[in-house]
């Protein structure tokens, strides 16, 4: 009998391995055997022979060929660095746990062995991956998600393995992930004094919460603090242990009303004063040297500038601001245009005294409440009541679409940089959101400041890797070598111990301005900004059109270039396109704006700093929110995204002032804050460049009316928007040029 039921699954397989379509008979989710046996059974006839052996791996495990699967495991590990492979060593011990009558012993065994013998950096490191960023959830959903949308009959090779593969996924980590926190956390207990439960009341009388990381050691010597100030409450304790694990003392300081604070949930409204204040009781404690350093990334950037917003510490010797966002420059909106992206977020950060995630997760939430408001065309000043669900944070934002008073004293301004005397580094990306922020920040530094000592960090990252250790990849673009640093554990720690205990500078930090020139697998470090760049290349907008494209020429002309857009037309969107993800595609969309193209450039060039824009037109309204994209074309005739600028027109004279255009008379507008990039640009290839106006669901429509943007609808559309640039209007490239070095 058993013989002739293995010849029946043999024929079975080889007759079904190799067919385009596969039976499929849904299963209840809730039936797990039922499942189990289901996957198996695919896994089976799934042809697997092109896999790579990770991917032959996760079949074998399905399959039950637990054997083979470890072998498959052990070689897949060999491979990865230790430091890149925190789910490849739970795979590895899943598969050790499955030879076991007793899975769950099994795992926590090897696996608490396995914790115990990896240093510190390393569990730091599992925490980051699968507790703080616990794919566990994502996973199981994915898998329901994925299977619930299949329907029974049959199934092709692709969408069985992608099947079997995401139940692999679904059933490692929820049937281990209980097991590694309870491990991974007892292990932090081992190497750590934790303290939790500190709140420092403020002077005015609120109070703010802080947690304290010590590495358990004898040595009673007097440490200095490495402070992280966030709203992110529950996030940042790995962050404190690594700053503990490399000799320092790691302190967190939630935001007021954040963890254990009793106050009120005020972000971004009082750090300019409760940082400075918790750096003054850190001082106080009986093991600190009374010298404090900060990093942190995002809002955590921004803290350590608003810090110095009156006065600088005493005890404050250095910051390290990562991706910084700069309110009122960069978020909520990006030079005067309101993102909706900030709407979700308010809820994430003062809906509980932690976070919350179901909220921020709820993507079927934003997107409908997005898609309704862009379908309807009511105001942007209603999406809370869209939502059903008023946003004070929101509705607060709205009341200062200006940089006024309210945003100016959150972080320094103007003169109050002055005073900044610490040695600073800042970091950032090419690609990074917060990018106008943190440039922000640096230039206003140098502006104010007489010499400040104050570096730059940035490359080829975007808002996460340029807050810990990049990739090979981002967003397709493979990253050269040389770009592939780590910063939060190796050179952010290298600043610390050169500027608190004297030693070396980082090597990396040759000059004041330190890039990495994407597509040469080198750095480039010069003493400022303006440095960068020795050379321009100028091109100008034409009308002569060939195929899709218009002319980008080398000199001014008499030529103008018309487009209209129906704000009324709810059906397709403009600017769609200007979010750089991926880095490089096969094409673009030639239907949406004016597209520009040069001709192929003689000599190959690098591309270094901040484009500008020098736009003059005529338009029948009285604004417009406009935006600029700039893709090189590569010989290949791959489009890759440079840099693009998106802004409001009134706003383009002074971000503090708004200035209205007067319909249907010539206007300038100039811009010079896009982000800034350093890429060579080989010969053959040719510069393309997108005007849009914007409109889609995505940010504020700006109807021209000139009244409050938030309070346009689409009743204010009954004219479509004509605008007509002129052959005066260009786009300058900064370049660094070898020959004139």
């Amino acid at each position: 009998m058993k013989k002739s039921f293995l010849i029946l699954l043999l024929f079975t397989i080889s007759v079904t391995s190799f067919a385009q379509e596969l039976p499929f008979q849904k299963a209840e989710l809730s039936d797990s055997v039922a499942l189990a046996n289901q996957m198996q059974q695919l896994a089976t006839q799934c042809d697997t022979q092109n896999l790579s052996t990770l991917d032959q791996f996760k079949f074998q495990l399905i399959r039950g060929e637990y054997k083979d699967a470890l072998t498959s495991i052990k070689k897949s590990v060999a491979e990865i660095p230790i430091d890149q492979r925190q789910y490849l060593d739970v795979y590895l011990h899943y598969a050790e746990a499955k030879l076991s009558t007793n899975f769950k012993n099994a795992f926590k065994n090897s696996y608490s062995k396995y914790v115990k013998k990896s240093d510190d950096i390393q569990v730091i490191n599992l925490d980051k991956a699968l507790i703080l960023r616990d794919p566990t959830d994502y996973y199981v959903s994915d898998f329901n998600n994925t299977y619930s949308n299949i329907k029974s009959g049959k199934i092709t090779q692709e969408i069985a393995k992608d099947l079997v593969k995401k139940y692999f996924l679904s059933t490692v980590f929820s049937s281990t992930g209980g097991i590694y926190f309870e491990e991974i956390k007892q292990d932090h207990k081992r190497r750590y004094v934790v303290n939790d439960s500190i709140v420092i009341p403020m002077k005015d009388g609120a109070e703010v919460s802080v947690v304290l990381v010590q590495r358990k050691e004898s040595s009673t010597t007097k440490k200095s603090a490495i402070l992280v100030s966030s709203i992110y409450t529950g996030t940042n304790v790995a962050s404190a242990m690594l700053a503990a694990s490399k000799g320092y003392v790691g302190v967190i300081a939630n935001t007021r009303g954040k963890r254990l604070s009793k106050s009120d949930i005020k972000p971004l409204e009082y750090e300019h004063t409760d940082v400075y204040e918790v750096i003054d009781w850190i001082c106080k404690q009986s093991w600190s040297n009374q010298k404090v350093a900060m990093f942190g990334g995002s809002y955590n950037g921004f803290t350590q500038w608003a810090s110095m917003k009156h006065k600088v510490h005493p005890a404050l010797k250095t910051i390290v601001p990562m991706v910084a966002i700069a309110p009122g420059i960069d978020y909520p909106m990006e030079n005067n245009v309101l993102h909706n992206y900030s709407y979700s977020w308010n809820f994430y950060v003062t809906n509980n005294k932690f976070l919350d995630f179901e909220a921020s997760n709820d993507f079927n939430r934003w997107n409908t409440l997005k898609n309704t408001w862009y379908k309807t065309g009511v105001a942007y000043n209603k999406l809370d009541s869209l939502d059903g669900q008023v946003n004070k944070l929101w509705n607060t934002y709205m009341q200062h679409p200006s940089y006024d008073d309210y945003w100016k004293k959150m972080i320094p301004y103007k003169e109050e940089f002055a005073k900044i005397d610490i040695p600073i580094l800042t970091i950032t990306g090419y690609y990074d959101d917060s990018q106008r922020g943190a440039i922000y920040y640096y230039n206003q530094h140098h502006k104010y400041a007489k010499n400040p000592n104050h570096y730059l960090l940035i490359g080829p990252y975007d808002h996460w890797t340029a807050q810990s250790k990049p990739q090979e990849s981002l967003r397709n673009y493979k990253l050269d070598k040389s770009a592939l640093i780590n910063i939060e554990e190796d050179i952010i720690f290298q600043w610390f111990d050169y500027v608190l205990n004297g030693k070396e500078k980082p090597s990396i930090l040759k000059d004041k301005v330190n890039f990495q020139v994407m597509d040469t697998d080198t750095w480039m470090h010069k003493p400022s900004l303006s440095a960068m760049t020795n050379d321009t290349l100028t091109y100008y907008l034409n009308a002569t059109k060939t195929d899709d494209f218009f002319e980008l020429m080398s000199e001014a002309n008499p030529s103008k270039v018309n487009m209209i857009v129906d704000f009324k037309d709810r059906e397709s969107m403009t600017n769609t396109d200007y979010y750089p993800w991926p880095l490089e595609k096969d094409n673009i969309n030639l239907n949406d704006g004016l597209i520009f193209k040069s001709e192929a450039l003689k000599e190959d060039v690098i591309i270094n700093g901040s484009f500008t824009g020098n736009l003059e037109f005529s338009i029948n309204k009285k604004d417009v929110d406009y935006s600029v994209i700039v893709y090189q074309l590569t010989p290949e005739n791959k489009y890759f995204h440079l840099s693009y600028y998106i802004g409001r027109a009134s706003f383009a004279k002074d971000r503090e002032y708004r200035n209205l255009l007067i319909p249907n008379e010539k206007a300038k507008v100039s811009f010079n804050n896009s982000k800034l990039i350093s890429k060579k640009i080989v010969k053959g290839s040719r510069i393309v460049v997108v005007v849009n106006v914007n409109k889609n669901n995505n940010a504020q429509i700006n109807y021209g009316t000139g009244r409050d943007v938030n309070s346009e609808s689409i009743k204010d559309a009954e004219i479509p928007l004509k605008i007509i640039f002129t052959g005066n209007s260009s786009i300058s490239l900064p370049i660094w040029n070898s020959v004139k070095e």
